[in-house]
């Protein structure tokens, strides 16, 4: 795998950058060669039904969005274009702060892929998705 061309705090402040990314207070923790692991704060606003307490999908959907993306701009320097994203639901995810953790599939010259997970702070298995990146957008900007 290609090194890091970014550092943690440049991709931090690339992150929070978003409002929305921001709003879901959204925390890098962990970058490596391989692997990047991001944080997310829980909040009230983000349940689906008030009834069952449960996390809404398509903030997961957005936590395996943002990961697998910022996997991809460790290596290539900025956030790109999402192209495809897929997520599977493997389990409701309770109120309570949450940890996505992403890796690279392949970098390519114009589109590029990566998967994350989503767990829960038990480390039960909630959600995982692949998507797909347009990385011809970040030489575009060079």
């Amino acid at each position: 795998m290609s090194e890091n061309v970014i550092s943690v705090e440049k991709l931090n402040e690339r992150l929070i950058a978003n409002p929305f990314n921001s709003w879901m207070g959204l925390e890098i923790l962990k970058l490596d060669e391989d692997t990047l692991e991001i944080g997310l704060k829980w909040r009230e606003e983000m349940i689906s039904n008030p009834a069952a307490r449960v996390t809404h999908g398509g903030i997961l959907g957005a936590l395996i969005d943002v990961a697998a993306d910022f996997m991809i701009a460790a290596k290539v320097g900025m956030p790109v274009p999402t192209v495809d994203l897929r997520v599977d639901y493997h389990s409701a995810a309770k109120p309570g702060d949450l940890k996505a953790i992403a890796q690279i599939v392949r970098i390519g010259g114009t589109n590029s892929v990566a998967e994350a997970r989503i767990y829960d702070s038990e480390g039960k298995l909630i959600a995982s998705g692949r998507g797909t990146y347009f990385t011809a957008a970040a030489k575009k900007s060079k």
